[in-house]
């Protein structure tokens, strides 16, 4: 069971990522219409819906103060093309509960963050729909289904173009086709800075992350054609940064030792570089984080395994300290 003081720290994580969200949620208005705050609310009433049905099944209390499933709407929207039809993000959230949280034992128990799961999911069984975007600023019709012209994420086109047409700045903004909410570089980079120093993200883990994949664009150049554009395309491209923030950085999920948080960001850079230019996988940083978690728990172990015997060893050579100290002073008497 948590101490209190952990049911703090477990409570303004969640809570401090529910509330940056909504300066996500804001831009994906600005870009595509009232139909994204509509995608939202859809997606957190799912999977309220889901998270309760699979307690009460269970013949449990449901808590409603548990901020992590609206939390995993939100990002289970934001993840999402604006154009998505209602009835995917719905099944998406009921795959992100019922498999990524539910099936290991509700709150608290589980290994993947569940939107990681559901998301990947979905992009594998309705790949034609998740993995194709409308254009920025094109205001959408709130029906569920659209008849509209859809286009490759920034993604995609890297890996035939290595110096797309959009500009960076525009990049910077957001202005370009992917996720809903996850290409709003700076504002997410704002939301990173808050919630480090709130403590509600792990400054080891997000830049442990985000710092290997960068140093790896660097030494390898896989997009543009000076370091500069290939660190840029890099990190602003796979939801990176966004994955990085929210889904990398999840309280349940992240390792609790500095050590193994450090180690646990530069696994998933790794993995994540490895997946994306091997196995050609769009928004590979998603499949690096279902790797990495188990990972994390073991490195988890490890290091309070490490954290006791160093105490032990400690304690021994103080004792010995303590018994040398004494027979000096007896024999000085």
């Amino acid at each position: 069971m948590l101490s209190q003081s952990s049911q703090k720290t477990e409570r303004r994580s969640v809570v401090d990522m529910l509330l940056v969200s909504l300066a996500l949620i804001f831009m994906s208005c600005y870009y595509y219409g009232l139909r994204a705050l509509v995608l939202s609310l859809i997606s957190i009433i799912s999977a309220y819906v889901t998270d309760i049905i699979c307690v009460k099944l269970r013949g449990e209390k449901y808590d409603f103060t548990d901020f992590s499933v609206p939390l995993s709407g939100v990002l289970m929207a934001l993840m999402m093309p604006a154009s998505i039809s209602y009835a995917i993000i719905i099944l998406s959230n009921i795959l992100a509960i019922t498999l990524g949280k539910q099936f290991f034992g509700g709150k608290g128990k589980n290994i993947f963050n569940p939107t990681v799961v559901g998301f990947v999911l979905s992009s594998i069984c309705w790949g034609n729909k998740v993995l194709l975007y409308p254009k920025p600023e094109e205001t959408l019709s709130l029906a569920s289904e659209l008849s509209i012209s859809l286009s490759s994420s920034l993604t995609r086109v890297l890996g035939y173009a290595s110096n797309p047409s959009v500009s960076n700045v525009d990049i910077f903004i957001g202005k370009f086709t992917g996720p809903m909410g996850a290409t709003h570089i700076v504002i997410i980079l704002v939301c990173a800075i808050v919630l480090i120093c709130r403590r509600s993200a792990s400054f080891l883990t997000f830049f442990g992350g985000t710092g290997t994949i960068a140093a790896l664009a660097y030494f390898f150049r896989f997009f543009g054609s000076d370091a500069f554009t290939a660190v840029f395309y890099q990190l602003a491209s796979g939801t990176v940064l966004f994955s990085m923030l929210f889904f990398a950085c999840d309280y349940y999920v992240l390792p609790k030792s500095k050590s193994s948080r450090l180690l646990y960001g530069i696994i998933i850079g790794v993995l994540t570089i490895i997946i994306q230019f091997i196995g050609k996988v769009e928004n590979s940083i998603l499949y690096a984080l279902i790797i990495a978690a188990p990972i994390g728990i073991v490195l988890d172990e490890s290091a309070f395994s490490f954290g006791r015997e160093f105490r032990k060893i400690k304690k021994k050579l103080f004792k010995n300290k303590n018994t040398i100290n004494e027979e000096a002073g007896n024999g000085q008497q």
